[in-house]
């Protein structure tokens, strides 16, 4: 995680970097859990902050007794004794923010030889400061990415695929809401998208379409694959599946195995871009054919409950915006470590 980074400044702007991911967060997308055993975004950041209340003791005892022993704790037993899912969120993150701070303040004023004192860990064995240091920025790296694997928890998504940036969560209990664009001004949207792209990607060296900005991360070559792919399978599969039956079961997409299966990083950008607007081509046409009625027709999608057509063009348009941004993302962390100092101008 932290190989040639420096850890203080990773440290330095983990806070500003959760508030910015969980800014305007429903109470639900708090608390939602991916799996039983998996820890939900409030959950995190109560461990986060208590894990900084340990390390700020951990730090102050290598520096007040050097080479003693350090206890280690059972993050579990800790989650459960304070109620973690309960926190408010509001103040997990402050506790997490001026704990940081202080414990920041410290390790800056910290001598050459302060920094090599240390501690017998229970499970790690002789641990410096500079050791737990490096320690604390992984591990604020890795539940930053556990976040943002979170964000917002489900929303058309069926499988949750590795370089997908996941969208806001459908309400069923909100009553159905009129077209913020005409049938053919989203139909006009739709089209234009393969031109958006082409132009911001055709700009960019083959290196950097092929980019992948972390481990299970898509590249841009992926990007366009899986938008070609959605407009079969989960925009026009789907509506065409709705206007043909009444109310039926909407099909689920393992997302990860399509991608896997179409192989995308093997082929040439042009040829996906190509194909990616033949298919949007037909679709918009598609688009423009629906009616009033149509609009109105619905589906039941196992995982959210009841859907109509027309919630599901604008999850199209959303869809379509929410993978430009990650398009821009990819280019932007490709970049990040050639900022040198210019990085102080930006959050990440």
């Amino acid at each position: 995680y932290i190989e040639g980074k420096d850890p203080l400044a990773i440290q330095g702007q983990t806070a500003a970097k959760l508030n910015r991911l969980t800014a305007g967060l429903s109470v639900q997308q708090f608390r939602f859990r991916p799996a039983d055993k998996k820890w939900s975004i409030i959950e995190i950041l109560a461990h986060l902050a208590e894990d900084e209340l340990a390390t700020a003791w951990r730090y102050r005892q290598m520096l007040e007794h050097n080479g003693g022993p350090l206890s280690g704790f059972d993050q579990e037993l800790w989650a459960r004794l304070g109620t973690y899912a309960a926190w408010d969120a509001g103040e997990a993150l402050e506790l997490f923010r001026l704990l940081r701070t202080s414990n920041l303040r410290m390790l800056t004023s910290l001598s050459p030889e302060q920094w090599d004192h240390s501690g017998e860990h229970a499970e790690r064995g002789k641990l410096s400061v500079a050791d737990l240091a490096r320690h604390m920025a992984a591990h604020d790296i890795n539940h930053v990415q556990q976040i943002e694997s979170l964000l917002p928890p489900r929303g058309h998504a069926d499988v949750q695929a590795p370089g997908e940036p996941q969208a806001e969560a459908f309400s069923e209990e909100a009553a159905p809401q009129p077209m913020c664009l005409t049938v053919q001004e989203t139909a006009e949207l739709l089209r234009r998208m393969p031109v958006v792209l082409r132009e911001l990607i055709l700009a960019l060296p083959n290196h950097a379409v092929e980019y992948h900005p972390g481990d299970g991360k898509w590249c841009i070559k992926q990007i366009v694959g899986h938008l070609t792919e959605e407009d079969r399978r989960d925009f026009v599969g789907r509506i065409e599946l709705m206007l043909r039956l009444q109310e039926p079961q909407l099909n689920l997409n393992d997302q990860v195995e399509v991608a896997q299966t179409r192989q995308d990083c093997d082929k040439d950008i042009r040829q996906l871009l190509d194909e990616f607007a033949a298919v949007r081509s037909a679709s918009a046409t598609f688009v423009e054919k629906l009616s009033t009625a149509d609009l109105r027709r619905t589906g039941v999608h196992p995982k959210i409950g009841v859907v109509c057509v027309r919630e599901l063009l604008h999850e199209w348009l959303y869809h379509d915006l929410n993978h430009v941004k990650q398009v821009e993302q990819n280019t932007q962390r490709l970049l990040w470590n050639r900022l040198g100092n210019m990085k102080a101008f930006y959050a990440v």
